[in-house]
């Protein structure tokens, strides 16, 4: 990989919600046991009920998180549900590398896309090893976490009210 698309990787994670605010040097130590991997249009890359490899940082291209018209267990949904379209800098998996549980929804790439994988052992290992990435990792995670919770929040008062 030529050093202008690492540089712009590079560029990509330091923007994203989970390592936002660590410098040059945190941010090779995330990337050293990271793999950048290409995705093409359609292509499934979490699926719901199955554990997932780790945190997955979208670098280039677009991914939906949805909830498939089937759950795991089998039961029928109405239709596949959309939660989100995601970019460049977002991120997915984040569940399931923080309780090791299976992935609560499904991910698939929109577009053609390059994604960073941190398995879930190399996540806990980098912010284990240094405390200052624990902290801005972990910090990131839990602002973003409870804004989605409460953004939801708000959204079942709407629905309630309504």
């Amino acid at each position: 990989m030529t050093t202008p698309a690492l540089d712009r990787y590079r560029s990509t994670l330091a923007s994203s919600v989970v390592f936002a605010g660590l410098g040059s040097a945190d941010l090779d130590r995330i990337m050293a046991p990271a793999r950048v991997v290409d995705a093409h249009a359609g292509q499934v890359l979490l699926a719901e009920g199955r554990r997932g490899e780790g945190l997955y940082v979208i670098l280039e291209g677009d991914v939906e998180v949805f909830l498939p018209d089937r759950s795991p267990e089998g039961a029928k949904r109405p239709s596949r549900v959309r939660l989100n379209v995601l970019g460049p800098g977002r991120c997915f998996g984040e569940y399931g590398v923080l309780d090791e549980q299976v992935s609560s929804a499904s991910a698939q790439a929109l577009t053609a896309a390059r994604l960073c994988i941190l398995r879930t052992a190399d996540f806990h290992s980098v912010v284990d090893d240094s405390d200052h990435i624990g902290k801005v990792v972990y910090g990131n995670l839990l602002r973003f976490l409870v804004g989605r919770l409460r953004s939801k929040d708000r959204e079942l008062d709407v629905v309630l009210l309504a």
